[in-house]
Parts: structure tokens; C-alpha cells; sequence
């Protein structure tokens, strides 16, 4: 990048990195929280002479048990947006300006945070469908993907503060590729296997091997 291109990035007006952080904080907080919205409530029943408390509490259990995938649902989807948050206020913390690539990633991003609610309740309803299970693992894919985007942004862009480790944001941007990669083989595997879901456990270890990988191809 010339000098001429990075004055360019710190002084053009709308590219300050506060009011784009405060207002993806924002989205991402109003996702979070819509979220609970899709968690289905047990219908008022007459309560009789309100004596048999024990009746009661048998029908409020099996009516948890009977949404038990819709709570797994909620809390998957919790930590998703939870991680990515994270992920997004790390790098946030580690930049002077935005750079107008990184604005247009922040499009499909939050685009993906607004929806994920949606594919949540979806799977929430039935696990077992595997257009559910897609649209959830794309979402959460799509999600990993603007991520990486994100960060290699910001070492090409030239955004980052002094002192900044750009090494370790491209070793991050392919551990995200990776992980990306790795839940879009989830949502495929939907279509001829039952129990995906179970395999999204496995994220941590492919986190770890997506590290180690990251570390090699940039080190190479």
C-alpha cells in the first residue's frame, strides 16, 4: 500500500472503527436476545383446586423434555454469535480505522448474525431434518467465513495499530477458513446421515487443528 492509500484509509470520513464496533455490538446483542423469543412457553391450564403441585410439575418436566432440542438449539446459537462477538471485538481492539473492505464485509455478517435466529428455531423443531441442520451450519459457516474476511482485511488494508501481531491474524483467518470449512461439511453430511448435530462438539478440536495448520501455511 502506497502512503497516498493509507492516508486515505485513516482520514476518509465514515470509516471510524467506534461507531461501526458500537453498532455491530449492537445487532449482535439484538440477535442474542431474540433469540429466547423462539423458545416455546407451556399453555395456561385451569390449576383445579391447586393442590396436586406434584401433577403440576410432572407436566411442566415433560413438556421440557418434549422441547429439549429447542433449549440445545437456543444454546448452540447462544455461543455461536457469543464466539463470534468475541472474535469481532478482539480484532476491533487491534485497529485504528476501518478500511472500506472490512464495511463491506460487515454486510453479509450482520446479515447472517440478524438471521441465525431463524435457522435456530428451525433446527429447535427438528433436528433431524437435514435442511434444517444446512441452513444452521451455512449460517454458522457464512458467519466463520466474513470472520477470516475480516482479518485479513485488516493486515492488506494496513489498518492495524502499531505493534499489532499480523502474523498471528492470518494464522487466525485460516483456523476460521478451516472451521468454516469444516461445519459446511457438517450441513452436507445432514443429507445422508442422522445425528449431525452431535459432530458441531467436535468444533474445539478442529479450532485446535486449524491453529496448527494456520501456523504452518504462514510460517512456510
Amino acid at each position: 500500500m502506497t502512503d497516498t492509500e493509507s492516508s486515505d484509509v485513516t482520514t476518509a470520513p465514515g470509516l471510524t472503527h467506534e461507531r461501526v464496533g458500537m453498532f455491530t455490538d449492537a445487532v449482535f446483542a439484538i440477535a442474542m436476545t431474540l433469540l429466547v423469543i423462539e423458545i416455546p412457553r407451556p399453555e395456561r391450564h385451569s390449576r383445579g383446586d391447586g393442590t396436586d403441585r406434584m401433577a403440576m410439575a410432572r407436566e411442566l418436566w415433560h413438556f421440557l423434555d418434549e422441547n429439549a432440542g429447542i433449549f440445545l438449539a437456543f444454546f448452540i446459537a447462544f455461543m455461536v454469535l457469543w464466539a463470534t462477538w468475541r472474535q469481532h471485538h478482539r480484532l476491533f481492539d487491534q485497529i485504528t480505522r476501518v478500511s472500506p473492505g472490512m464495511l463491506r464485509i460487515h454486510i453479509p455478517l450482520l446479515i447472517l448474525v440478524v438471521l441465525l435466529p431463524y435457522p435456530t428455531a428451525l433446527i429447535g423443531e427438528s433436528s433431524l431434518n437435514p435442511l434444517s441442520v444446512t441452513l444452521f451450519a451455512g449460517a454458522e459457516a457464512g458467519l466463520l467465513f466474513c470472520q477470516a474476511g475480516l482479518n485479513l482485511s485488516v493486515v492488506r488494508g494496513g489498518v492495524a495499530r502499531p505493534g499489532t501481531d499480523t502474523h498471528h491474524l492470518r494464522v487466525t483467518a485460516i483456523m476460521l477458513f478451516v472451521v468454516g470449512v469444516f461445519w459446511l461439511i457438517t450441513a452436507a453430511l445432514s443429507w445422508v446421515a442422522d445425528g449431525v448435530p452431535y459432530l458441531w462438539l467436535l468444533t474445539p478440536l478442529i479450532i485446535l487443528g486449524g491453529n496448527r495448520a494456520g501456523r504452518r501455511f504462514v510460517t512456510a
